[in-house]
């Protein structure tokens, strides 16, 4: 029983109220105990006014059941943050002359007053939505206020959304069963070790079924090969009420996630995953970076060039993001001759070449000089990979950088997936396990899960990890 879509004009109607009722009552306190009366009337009136337009138009009072509540309160943030801007602005627009000289161009920014009142607002806004997400997920849980699907094609593509939305139950959709020409019918495909559904049957009979049992959505998760078929479906279904999404079987290309880019009128679906944030929080990360460590960088330069005069940099060639190669930036930390020894030294110890090959590293290496070994245990040799971040080649938080005989023999599938993203100087392995792990098919793994659930307090998370990591080093050689 789905409460919420029966009455969804009424509980539409019922956010927009209460989020205007929530910044009066907000406004109302902090007047009665601690605002000036004039500012309280401006701030109810411009506020009731800019707050329901600009929530309107960010989508704020959107369905929100496929979402998480973290994301859910990222976007209140921004579209709140947008209100106070274009408040702020139309201060400037009304005030007086003599009012305008001392509010430009801060207006109202510069009142603690006002600040406090745009944190409570935001806050009450956000508790509202907390609490409605904790109360509709215990309403589903039981059992009311569901939403039903059926997912046609029964392929990885389909039976990773079947999973995901069983091990999801927040999400308040309830999976009826598959439709796939493969299998036959009643034929039950085991999702967990807990849940498992059955195939309804071909894929012809969706419609028929999802129309008399009144099914709210149809997931198509086909391989692109077979149009015909999805035509068919979304022209049967797409204009009789359920609601028609289109899985793209990106398994079969050995992609895992992808964004929509709009290239003119037309949009396209982009493999570049690498996101529009990243690149402004790495050239600031690693400009502050460098300019706070360039007297150490001074220092490591000396004691190179003192141990044997050779080059202070060591330039490997790496893999970035499309597949391309760069050279990699390194303080040198071997001796001058290191390639050529390490040729010789494989050739004649049995042993090494076999640890060589599974990890690409000697834990006891006669190659690495004695600011060498110091370097890599404080990982401060990594310190000039902050110069290719800033040149666009490597980002602060990413995959580890690898070459291209790692990614032909090691990643096969996910390779696709790793060249989406640029590599980073550090990222969950070096921050995690670093030369401790010594399954390589964990490291595909981590890389992996890192390039499709990144996020920016992921990247936070990892470089406050990399820190205590510097600080207390282990598994670093």
């Amino acid at each position: 029983m789905n409460l919420v879509k029966k009455y969804s004009l009424l509980f539409n109607f019922l956010q927009r109220a209460i989020d205007i009722l929530i910044l009066l009552a907000v406004t109302w306190g902090l007047n009665r105990y601690y605002m000036p009366s004039d500012l309280y009337r401006m701030l109810a009136i411009y506020g009731c006014l800019i707050l329901p337009v600009v929530f309107h138009f960010a989508n704020i009072y959107k369905s929100w059941r496929s979402t998480r509540p973290s994301q859910q309160i990222q976007r209140l943030f921004f579209a709140w943050l947008l209100v106070i801007l274009l408040f702020n602005a139309l201060v400037l627009v009304l005030c007086t002359p003599e009012q305008f000289k001392s509010l430009w161009p801060l207006a109202l920014l510069k009142s603690n007053d006002f600040l406090i009142w745009a944190l409570c607002v935001f806050l009450g806004l956000s508790l509202f939505r907390i609490t409605s997400k904790l109360f509709l997920t215990s309403f589903r849980s039981k059992g009311l206020n569901l939403r039903t699907a059926v997912i046609v094609g029964a392929g990885e593509s389909g039976i990773v959304l079947a999973r995901y939305l069983t091990e999801n139950k927040w999400m308040g959709i309830r999976l009826t069963g598959f439709f796939d020409d493969h299998l036959p019918a009643n034929h039950l495909i085991q999702l967990t070790p807990a849940h498992s559904t059955r195939v309804l049957g071909n894929i012809p009979e969706c419609p028929e079924f999802t129309l008399s049992h009144a099914v709210d959505m149809i997931f198509i998760a086909l391989p692109m090969r077979a149009e015909e078929k999805i035509n068919t479906l979304i022209w049967k279904l797409g204009i009789k009420g359920v609601e028609v999404y289109l899985v793209p079987d990106l398994f079969a290309m050995g992609i895992q996630k992808t964004k929509i880019h709009q290239f003119g009128d037309l949009h396209l679906l982009d493999l570049n995953l690498f996101p529009t944030w990243k690149r402004v929080f790495d050239i600031l990360f690693s400009s502050i970076v460098i300019l706070a460590t360039f007297p150490l960088w001074l220092v490591i330069v000396l004691l190179i060039k003192l141990e044997d005069g050779g080059p202070v940099f060591y330039r490997h060639t790496r893999i970035m993001e499309n597949g391309k190669k760069f050279g990699c930036l390194k303080f040198r930390t071997m001796h001058v001759d290191a390639d050529r020894k390490l040729k010789s030294m494989l050739a004649e110890n049995p042993d090494m070449m076999k640890e060589w090959n599974q990890t690409y590293k000697l834990k006891n290496d006669p190659r690495i000089t004695r600011i060498g070994k110091i370097l890599r245990k404080t990982s401060m040799d990594e310190l000039p990979q902050f110069v290719n971040a800033l040149m666009g080649q490597m980002s602060v938080v990413g995959a580890r950088p690898i070459v291209s005989e790692e990614l032909d023999k090691y990643y096969k599938e996910m390779a696709l997936t790793y060249c989406a993203m640029k590599p980073g100087i550090t990222g969950p392995w070096q921050a995690g396990k670093r030369s401790d792990t010594q399954d390589y098919r964990e490291r595909v793994e981590m890389d992996r899960n890192y390039v499709l659930n990144c996020s920016l307090w992921m990247d936070l998370k990892i470089i406050f990890m990399t820190a205590w990591r510097v600080l207390r080093p282990r598994g670093a050689y």
